[in-house]
């Protein structure tokens, strides 16, 4: 059987997506205000929480650090529409994420084995820094700006909020820094 130029483009395509389901990039679609229209399904896979749950929010709202990072992006791209924009940036991670370290089982006071899940605190929740490449993207009728489109990689992952305190530039891991 002879392939066609359509059929190996079907076939192409059908590679592609099952590869972006399977990967642990995230894209962003976010509006000129900032709110997010959408966002991959490998989101929850990443950062932890569903996709629905962060449709329409503001992005400066779950961001940790560099509120603005997002915001001056996108006027930087209006600007100067030839240019891509990187956005490094800081999330809380949810409960979903493959990323979250599994619970290290410990002996308590009484000797009996306990969870170090057991009281965790906000001061041991779990933070991602990620980096995106951001994109203008224009409304094939009018040829006006639409949206930005941002495809999200993991920087690195940082474990507690305890080890972020003291991490000045967020692109580096703790790690890292005492290599440098």
């Amino acid at each position: 059987m002879e392939r066609t130029i359509s059929s190996d483009i079907r076939a192409e395509r059908e590679d592609l997506k099952q590869a972006a389901e399977q990967s642990l990039n995230v894209i962003l679609d976010l509006g000129l205000d900032g709110a997010i229209r959408w966002v991959s399904p490998s989101w929850k896979d990443v950062v932890g929480t569903s996709a629905e749950s962060v449709k329409g929010t503001p992005i400066a709202d779950i961001l940790l650090s560099n509120k603005e990072a997002f915001a001056d992006a996108v006027e930087s791209m209006k600007k100067d529409e030839s240019r891509s924009q990187i956005v490094r940036f800081r999330v809380r991670m949810g409960p979903s994420s493959v990323l979250n370290q599994e619970p290290v089982s410990t002996e308590d006071d009484t000797g009996e084995g306990g969870s170090s899940a057991e009281g965790t605190t906000s001061q041991e929740e779990e933070i991602l820094n990620l980096e995106g490449q951001g994109i203008m993207v224009y409304d094939r009728s009018s040829g006006g700006e639409s949206h930005v489109c941002v495809p999200i990689v993991i920087v690195c992952q940082i474990l507690t909020k305890q080890t972020t305190d003291n991490v000045d530039d967020p692109s580096i891991c703790p790690a890292e820094r005492s290599n440098n």
